[in-house]
Formats: structure tokens, C-alpha cells, sequence
């Protein structure tokens, strides 16, 4: 489940403290001078670029990428611990103490319809940012952190990846989950968070429930059918039709309506944006008799990998 993992290694968790000793393990060095850091060297260690320093060494990549054919593969747990192994043999490190300062989580789901096509029916998500800004892409965003869903196939295909076999001709739908930085802030960790705890049965088990649960908190949009099951007075057309046109516009729509009535000012109270909005997305948010087969799918797909993790 874990992707792009970078880290930290101090300076006194290397080789008689020199940062630089790793050099001769690295591919593509490169010596650099700046004001600001003074003289460090970069090089390749497979997927990851390391960067050296006086004060430490720097590893930024994918840990799937790294150890497998290619992310569309899937990093498990055991699969992790095998990674953290053979990348401190290669560089004669002990990876089990470095510090992880960025961490995704994520894989492939297997859908029965493209990937955009969920898209719609994953409306808001409390106190995150949603933005669509490519077809393919689906962003919730706050200051750290991230959720990401897009078209793995696609993406592949684009980049020459490696996909599985049994996963060959299949619609992939890429669900992430990133911590881009203080990630032992964010996921309330009494210690930091090292490549040791990456592989710890507890840490691994509660991170991809964590993944789950993120989903789970996503608002999920009526269909138009469930619109309108209800009509029974001139009125509740009125409504129905002004969830439906709302739908159509999509979240983005919301989003920049409330941005233009900012703009000018609309509201005397600031906290009427926030009502505002908060009502507009509750006549999209669909009650679970509500929910789309696609939806159904996603979150069966999802709690199914939640359940059997490993």
C-alpha cells in the first residue's frame, strides 16, 4: 500500500557521521554550492534521488517503484520490509531508523467502468479543498495532505509502466492518500515516524484503515433518479430540478459561484459563504439508499482492501 515514501537521515545515523560516505553507492553524482546549504552532492539510487548534506542524507521516491516492476504493482507489507532491506544494504545504511518525511498510501482498484465515470458521484469532503482540474484527475487537498484519484491505466500507458498481467485491458482507478510533510503531526504519532514502523503490524493495519476512512468521509452525490423518486407536489419538482442542474454543474460549480459572491461582497456575515455552501453540497449528498451502483462498487472495492491488507 505504500508508494512514494521519502526520507531523512541524520547526520549521526550515518557512517562515522559523513553524510557523504554513501556517495560511491550512488549512480549520476553530481556536486552542487549554495548559500543557503553550502556544498552537497545529488545522485540516483533507482527510482530515488539522494541528496547529500553536512547535516544529512536526503532519499525522495517511490519505495514501490523502487523494489517492484512498477507502482501499478502493489507494495505490501512484507514487500516493504524486503524494499527497507535491500535499499540499506545498497547504500550501507540501517533505513529501519531513517525518518519518513513524506508518505502516500495507495492501489489499484479494478473498476467496471472508467475511472472518471465515480468521479461525480464523490462529492465534498469536510475541510478539504475538491478540484477536478484535469478529466482524469480527482483532487481533495488541504495544506499537508491529499487525496488523489485518477486513471491508472492511462497514466501507465503515458509513462511506459509495467502493469500486472491479470490487470492487463482493465480500467484502473488510483486511489492515494498523501501525507506531504509532518506526517508524525498529522497521524498523531507519539514518535517519529522511521522506516521500522513502516513494517510494524499495528502502524500498517491502522494507516490503511486510515486510507479507508478518508473515503468514507467523502460525501456521496444523489443520482438523478433519486431526485425524483419523490415528486409528489409542484414544488418538489422545483427542487429536484435545482438538484439536478446543481449536479450537472458539478462541485466546481458551487465553488465558484461562492468565490463570486465573495468577490463582491454579497454577505454582511461571513459566515453565511460557509452556510451557504454547506447547504448546496447537502442537496447533492445522497442518503445511502441513494447511492449509485458505481459508488456501491467504489466502496465495496475499497473496504475490501481495507479488510485484507497485508
Amino acid at each position: 500500500m505504500f508508494d512514494t515514501v521519502n526520507f531523512w537521515i541524520d547526520r549521526s545515523d550515518t557512517a562515522e557521521g559523513n553524510p557523504f560516505a554513501v556517495l560511491p553507492f550512488l549512480c549520476e553524482v553530481v556536486e552542487q554550492q549554495s548559500d543557503k546549504r553550502g556544498y552537497s552532492c545529488t545522485g540516483k539510487l533507482g527510482d530515488y534521488s539522494v541528496c547529500c548534506f553536512q547535516t544529512g542524507v536526503s532519499l525522495k521516491g517511490s519505495l514501490a517503484k523502487y523494489y517492484l516492476p512498477s507502482n501499478v504493482y502493489t507494495l505490501t507489507r512484507q514487500t516493504a520490509k524486503e524494499a527497507l532491506e535491500q535499499m540499506s544494504e545498497a547504500l550501507h545504511l540501517d533505513m529501519a531508523t531513517a525518518k519518513v518525511t513524506r508518505l502516500d498510501v495507495s492501489t489499484v482498484i479494478p473498476t467496471k467502468r472508467p475511472p472518471t465515470d465515480y468521479y461525480k458521484g464523490l462529492g465534498n469532503k469536510p475541510n478539504y479543498k475538491r478540484l477536478q482540474a484535469h478529466p482524469d484527475t480527482l483532487y481533495y487537498s488541504q495544506q499537508y495532505r491529499q487525496l488523489i484519484f485518477y486513471d491508472k491505466t492511462k497514466e501507465a500507458s503515458a509513462k511506459g509502466a509495467i502493469i500486472p498481467p491479470t490487470l492487463n485491458g482493465c480500467n484502473l482507478l488510483r486511489y492515494e492518500m498523501r501525507f506531504l510533510s509532518h506526517a508524525q503531526r498529522l497521524l498523531k504519532s507519539p514518535d517519529p515516524i522511521t522506516g521500522a514502523t513502516l513494517t510494524e503490524s499495528g502502524f500498517y493495519y491502522s494507516i490503511v484503515k486510515r486510507w479507508k476512512t478518508e473515503f468514507d468521509t467523502i460525501k456521496k452525490v444523489n443520482t438523478i433518479s433519486t431526485m425524483t423518486d419523490s415528486i409528489k407536489t409542484p414544488k418538489d419538482a422545483q427542487k429536484a430540478l435545482f438538484a439536478i442542474l446543481l449536479q450537472q454543474g458539478g462541485q466546481n460549480y458551487i465553488d465558484e459561484f461562492l468565490a463570486d459572491l465573495k468577490a463582491k461582497n454579497a454577505f454582511s456575515d461571513p459566515k453565511y459563504y460557509s452556510r451557504l455552501k454547506s447547504d448546496l453540497y447537502r442537496i447533492l449528498q445522497a442518503p445511502n439508499e441513494a447511492k449509485s451502483d458505481m459508488i456501491r462498487e467504489l466502496e465495496k472495492a475499497i473496504s475490501d482492501v481495507a479488510q485484507y491488507a497485508r
